[in-house]
């Protein structure tokens, strides 16, 4: 059987509420000065910055100031964290409808490929009501720091959970593209509610890195499923 993989933020889950939030908090909070959804999706289309917390760094590091990684892993999760799964996270919307979800996982394997810590992850499904659809859910804590996205091996990991050799990764940056065709597998991507010229520019810049297909919306996925 095939796999269709999926990256969570921006593609299952909607997050500009919640983690574009918590990165541009965090980077007031150390630097007092603002960041701007553009300017972090700049970053995001860089590559090299898939974790939000080194993200995070990096923007602070460019603004003059440099914060050791976990000053910013604790201030970052008190905003999207909050005390108990209060904070930010509670903004997030679930993308993939029921039953678009229920015909996939009927004619494939379903897998999460994702760089949020597995408790986060795992919380999320379950909000949802979606964890018994995904046979492997791989996040940042079953890899190591330096082996996380764009490097694939998350993608083989949650390949091999699921017994399939050959799919589809849905993302929504070139890390995710990246890591996708190292994998061998076919990168598709989401837009994520770009809209205008800077969808168009977007789209561009994923297909030039290799999107096999670009799709305005998770939804979207069975048409290109190929």
């Amino acid at each position: 059987m095939k796999a269709v993989l999926f990256d969570m933020d921006g593609v299952l889950v909607e997050v500009s509420g919640s983690y574009r939030r918590a990165i541009a908090a965090t980077v007031e909070h150390f630097s007092g000065m603002a960041i701007s959804p553009a300017q972090i999706q700049a970053y995001k289309d860089a590559g090299g910055c898939n974790n939000d917390w080194e993200l995070t760094r990096r923007v602070l590091h460019d603004q003059g100031v440099d914060v050791p990684l976990q000053e910013i892993v604790s201030v970052f999760q008190e905003f999207y964290l909050g005390r108990n799964f209060d904070g930010l996270i509670t903004n997030e919307q679930w993308l993939l409808r029921a039953e678009v979800a229920m015909r996939l996982a009927g004619r494939y394997a379903l897998g999460v490929v994702t760089g949020r810590p597995r408790r986060e992850a795992a919380w999320t499904l379950q909000r949802a009501g979606m964890q018994h659809l995904f046979g492997a859910v791989v996040t940042m804590d079953d890899l190591p720091w330096d082996r996380q996205k764009p490097h694939p091996d998350g993608l083989y990991l949650a390949l091999a959970k699921l017994g399939a050799q050959e799919g589809w990764y849905v993302g929504d940056t070139v890390d995710d593209i990246v890591a996708a065709r190292a994998a061998k597998v076919v990168p598709i991507a989401v837009l994520a509610n770009q809209l205008g010229e800077e969808g168009a520019a977007c789209m561009a810049l994923l297909r030039g890195h290799g999107a096999a297909a670009v799709i305005p919306d998770v939804n979207c996925i069975e048409e290109v499923l190929r």
